[in-house]
């Protein structure tokens, strides 16, 4: 059945309850509903209420289209996008029993199914499936019974334009009576799911947004740090601009009502100067009503002239409304406007800026960040000594079983300014409707909540304007361009188009071709169901990923060399074990302890001969069924997950069970530094217990790989300053 947003899931359970306990039934879904659906009697069924409100009020009669268009605000009260469930076909009335039919899809996956459905995707089920029946009508046919696998391919080979079958949507809309087969009034001729390879056809690549050239994209992130930091220092003044926009009408209703009973408002023959705007049908109407108001006054005084004024709320003309108002200039920071226009365009571009700071360094799509916490939005955590911050907000595209509740995206610390910076922007907005669970308001009227949409206006209009002349392309950029989706073509001196998911496929491009981050890391961060989802976004997002497939390219001949020189150290290390020579580290040995306990010599015997082999490494290496990176020179680690690339800890490689040691020039040196820092730590008398015991880890691990390798060396003497502040292994109180 329907399954509510997240803000609305508490009311779930009274949802269903409110279908069942209808009247007198106990279960009127399953003793009413469904009995009509599956009879397929038209007169009875479109005659049914197609249900209720949780306090029992009926949402219209099946039969009644309008009914249906209206239906949005009862199940998603907070709606971001406007989805309207209608069955015409371009504005008219569709054939009634494909409308019926469709009517009665729709009411089993409201209703009936056990599936969980959104109610943005049953509105796409009826959309998509309503093309169908275009194809249907056209074809001669007033019924969904009739198709079935041949008609189906029948408008495959005959390649109708209405549906496109190399597109999984159309699959999953057919699909969708198939699933709900049991509960519909027609005998559904599937008989098992479909796919694009029934056909013998493949799914098309799903189109990508383009990636931003780095230019641009650089250009952005520069321009946006700029702005964070302009404004951040001062963000506490930010609230004189929010409430100056607030009060604006309030102050320039008083600064009116002050201008109707002044004889100022009087031209010289008597008739009032309204300058009241009437720019369209709406303000026409409020115009109307306040001038009749206000002459049906028998004495107007400020304060009934202000009353009259809130209640209806007229609006005044652009190029006159700031001569009301008593404080035209403000001050926020270095800038400096006057007038309520200017306002709000300064509101419109630091907001857009800011908004381009978070979306840009934390991935978010614009529906979370639409939906933004608006308390403890931004949080701080120290993990292994760094700072994390993380940014709250409500997932979009969130399917129960398939994926959590994870509402939180790793930022910068340009990206959690950006976030306290719209809150000081917003708070002042926001307590003027304290019901509100929006965090973007607007400027205009009633500073009511925003619509998703206006985002993204703010987005493209800030990023334009920030960059101005520098959106004409470049060479650079249409090479750029191209390499992320060679299917698209663009033309050298041509404005950039820019839209606020490009930052998402941006974030997405640059982390992963510059290697900042790895794909469990980016799926985590953009809270994807699955892995696909997350390479759709790097498949042609990298550059060096695209680069790397040209074979003649620089990138694809460091990737090449990488492979050479890794597969040469896994041959070096084979050879070193087959001759039986010493290799240290824990892999090494491990190895080593294998082939003494063997009963014949494997090299010999060609058991792991190709393991003496270059290519055989190198195939293993590019299968990735092998790694190898260098922690230090002689000191090679297998392991993915090493965390000892940038400080090396000797005495955790030893016996690491990842680690190859084969040669002990770095021991030795690190051996010889740690007896250096030891002695002059006694000389100048700054030995200390930390400094002692790091100086021993270092030359007792060194002189362990030394021995594994059958290196001699004489052994450093530990003076007891030093064995004095070790505590003893083995030793207890």
């Amino acid at each position: 059945m329907i399954k509510l947003p997240k803000y609305n899931i508490g009311q779930q359970d009274a949802l269903l309850s409110a279908q069942n306990h209808v009247g007198s039934y106990t279960n009127y879904l399953k003793d009413v509903l469904e009995p009509a659906i599956k009879s397929g009697e038209w007169d009875d069924f479109e005659a049914l209420d197609l249900g209720f409100s949780v306090t029992g009020e009926s949402l219209g009669k099946i039969g009644d289209n309008n009914a249906w268009c209206q239906l949005q605000p009862f199940f998603e009260s907070n709606a971001t996008k406007t989805d309207t469930l209608d069955f015409f076909l371009d504005g008219k009335v569709m054939e009634r029993n494909l409308t019926n039919q469709l009517k009665a899809l729709a009411l089993s996956m409201m209703w009936l199914s056990p599936k969980d459905y959104s109610f943005g995707s049953i509105v796409s089920a009826i959309a998509g499936l309503k093309k169908v029946a275009t194809v249907l009508l056209n074809e001669g046919h007033n019924s969904f019974e009739v198709l079935n696998f041949e008609l189906l391919e029948a408008l495959v080979l005959g390649d109708v334009t209405d549906l496109d079958f190399e597109r999984q949507s159309t699959y999953s809309l057919l699909n969708k009576l198939y699933v709900e087969a049991t509960r519909l009034p027609f005998n559904v001729s599937l008989n098992k799911t479909l796919s694009a390879s029934d056909f013998g056809l493949a799914i098309k690549e799903s189109e990508q947004y383009t990636v931003i050239p780095q230019r641009l994209y650089y250009l952005g992130l520069q321009q946006s740090e700029a702005l964070v930091k302009e404004l951040y220092p001062i963000r506490d003044e930010l609230s004189k601009l929010s409430n100056y926009i607030a009060t604006y009408f309030d102050k320039t209703y008083i600064g009116y009502a002050n201008y109707l009973v002044s004889d100022e408002a009087k031209l010289k023959n008597g008739v009032l100067q309204w300058y009241i705007s009437s720019a369209n049908k709406s303000q026409v109407e409020k115009k109307i009503a306040f001038q009749a108001a206000f002459l049906a006054l028998n004495n107007p005084s400020q304060e009934s002239i202000l009353e009259l004024l809130k209640k209806h709320k007229p609006s005044f003309r652009n190029e006159y409304i700031d001569k009301f108002h008593p404080e035209q200039t403000l001050r926020v920071g270095n800038r400096k406007i006057t007038g309520l226009v200017k306002a709000q365009s300064l509101f419109k571009q630091l907001n857009g800026g800011c908004l381009w700071a978070l979306m840009s360094r934390t991935g978010m799509r614009s529906d979370e960040t639409f939906h933004l916490h608006t308390a403890n939005g931004c949080t701080i955590e120290t993990i292994s000594g760094q700072t994390i911050h993380v940014i709250h907000a409500d997932l979009s595209k969130t399917t129960k079983g398939s994926q959590s509740k994870q509402d939180e995206f790793v930022t910068t610390e340009v990206g959690k300014k950006a976030y306290e910076i719209l809150q000081a922007l917003h708070s002042p907005l926001r307590q003027r409707h304290p019901d509100s669970q929006a965090f973007f308001h607007k400027t205009k009227e009633d500073c009511g909540a925003v619509k998703k949409q206006q985002l993204g206006k703010h987005l493209t209009d800030w990023f334009e304007g920030a960059l101005g002349e520098n959106l004409a392309l470049t060479n650079d950029d249409v090479i750029d361009l191209k390499v992320s989706d060679p299917n698209l073509s663009f033309n050298v001196g041509d404005d950039y188009n820019f839209s606020g998911h490009q930052l998402r496929r941006s974030f997405a491009y640059y982390l992963i071709g510059f290697e900042l981050c790895a794909f469990p890391q980016l799926k985590q961060q953009f809270s994807h169901v699955s892995m696909a989802m997350t390479r759709h976004y790097a498949k042609n997002a990298s550059k060096f990923q695209k680069i790397r497939k040209q074979k003649k390219s620089l990138a694809h001949a460091i990737d090449e060399e990488r492979i050479d020189q890794k597969a040469q150290v896994y041959l070096n290390i084979y050879k070193k074990l087959a001759n039986k020579e010493r290799v240290a580290g824990g892999k090494g040995k491990e190895f080593a302890k294998n082939m003494m306990k063997a009963e014949r010599n494997l090299f010999k015997d060609k058991v792991d001969n190709d393991m003496l082999s270059v290519n055989y490494w190198k195939k293993q290496i590019r299968d990735q069924k092998r790694h190898i990176h260098a922690v230090a020179p002689g000191v090679y680690c297998t392991s993915t997950g090493c965390s000892l690339r940038t400080q090396v800890n000797l005495l955790e490689c030893v016996d690491c069970k990842n680690d190859y040691i084969v040669d002990a020039v770095f021991a030795e040196a690190k051996r010889k530094e740690a007896e250096i820092h030891m002695l002059w730590d006694i000389e100048h008398d700054e030995l200390t217990p930390q400094t002692a015991s790091e100086v021993y880890i270092k030359i007792t691990a060194a002189e362990r790989i030394m021995k594994d390798l059958d290196i001699s060396y004489e052994p450093v003497v530990i003076p007891q300053e030093v064995q004095d502040l070790l505590i003893p292994c083995g030793v207890t109180a």
